[in-house]
């Protein structure tokens, strides 16, 4: 849990997207220290973290959401808890599921990083500066249009504060059980979206000009 909420973890270059070099060059940012820790994946790797990489999430979204949500349902049909609390899980299951979403994500992107080698030569000042001023263009300043800048950050604000109270309504006031499983992943997953903004796109945001400003003309 620690290191999730310590450490940053910017793209891999694998040559997909313009300007991109594909060296395999990934970098970590460890928010505690300031420490920038370069890894370095081959071609191999990097074919074999996709087919990995989409194992996981497949298993993960699965496993993760319904464990939680089955203690919820649990607690919401058995006496297991007094009412007061049990009252409470079931009204914030949503944010609860959703946090829990947001840091199983996160968990399996760090443990799959990790994999990769730590570089044993770092790139160059010029080419951390490019690196960097590179995957902020691609991962945050530009989008899915490529002309309006930071439009998929708007458009995912947008999503979560539009869906978030019209899927909550719904899961306060299901009509059948199906209806209060599906209201309450659909709301969770929504809820997922603040800490995956406020993670990925603001705080990333700042230690991406930090570490650009810093790499420039040194």
């Amino acid at each position: 849990m620690v290191m999730i909420l310590r450490t940053l973890l910017f793209p891999i270059d694998n040559g997909i997207g313009e300007g991109l070099s594909g060296d395999g060059y990934s970098a970590e940012y460890d928010l505690w220290t300031g420490k920038v820790t370069w890894r370095q994946a081959t071609k191999k790797t990097i074919d074999k973290q996709q087919a990995l990489t989409f194992k996981l999430l497949a298993v993960s979204s699965v496993l993760s959401p319904l464990t939680v949500a089955g203690l919820l349902m649990l607690s919401r049909s058995f006496p297991i808890f007094n009412t007061d609390l049990s009252d409470k899980l079931d009204r914030y299951a949503p944010i609860i599921l959703g946090i829990v979403l947001f840091l199983a994500f996160e968990a399996l992107m760090l443990a799959i990083r990790v994999r990769d080698p730590i570089a044993q030569v770092e790139p160059s000042l010029e080419r951390q500066h490019e690196y960097f001023k590179k995957m902020f263009d691609f991962a945050i300043r530009k989008n899915i249009g490529g002309k309006i800048p930071y439009l998929t950050a708007y458009l995912s604000t947008t999503l979560a504060l539009i869906c978030i109270p019209l899927s909550y309504y719904f899961y306060l006031h299901p009509t059948s059980s199906g209806d209060y499983l599906a209201a309450l992943f659909a709301t969770s997953f929504f809820v997922s979206l603040f800490p995956n903004l406020i993670w990925n796109l603001i705080i990333k945001h700042i230690i991406y000009l930090k570490l650009i400003r810093k790499t420039k003309g040194q």
